[in-house]
């Protein structure tokens, strides 16, 4: 499961969103974990600096997707996930929307059960990506990783509310 937004850092900031290329051939899903790989918008992987999370997905000309982005898929059956087509670096330019914040909180879930490792469900730790739509619960520690833990979600405890730590647009 993708990761919500769930609240700020900051009460009177707003997030800080930049528009970049999609990777040929990647399903990008609103709320999914990015990096920037050569230049284009990647599936956030362990271990690496996370760019953002994607919150919408435009043309080149920046309007908002109709379709999937699958061949042949009908108007209207975008809802949330886009497949960039093969060529989208040097033809389509299809790009993701992503809130870079280090300040924005989500509602994030692991890959198991929260709480199961140390920390996980506690304040002040931390923990990697697991993918690009969950953390990995099993790596959490009190040592820095990708992303800061603040417990867990009051709305949802199955998740815990975490933001960006290492990030490739504002460093550690």
């Amino acid at each position: 499961m993708a990761f919500i937004k769930s609240g700020t850092l900051t009460p009177s900031g707003a997030p800080v969103n930049l528009f970049r290329i999609i990777t040929n051939s990647l399903a990008v899903t609103i709320g999914d974990s990015v990096q920037l790989t050569s230049g284009f918008i990647a599936a956030g992987t362990a271990a690496s600096l996370v760019f953002g999370h994607v919150v919408g997905i435009v043309t080149n000309k920046g309007m908002p997707m109709n379709t999937t982005g699958v061949a042949g898929s009908e108007i209207g059956s975008y809802v949330g996930t886009f497949t960039a087509a093969a060529d989208n670096q040097t033809v389509a330019f299809v790009k993701a929307e992503c809130d870079v914040s280090k300040h924005t909180l989500y509602s994030a879930s692991f890959e198991t059960a929260i709480g199961t490792t140390t920390g996980s469900d506690l304040p002040g730790y931390f923990c990697d990506l697991d993918s690009a739509t969950d953390l990995d619960e099993s790596d959490t520690t009190t040592t820095t990783m990708q992303y800061a833990l603040h417990g867990v979600d009051p709305n949802n405890s199955a998740k815990a509310i975490a933001n960006i730590y290492e990030s490739q647009v504002f460093g550690v």
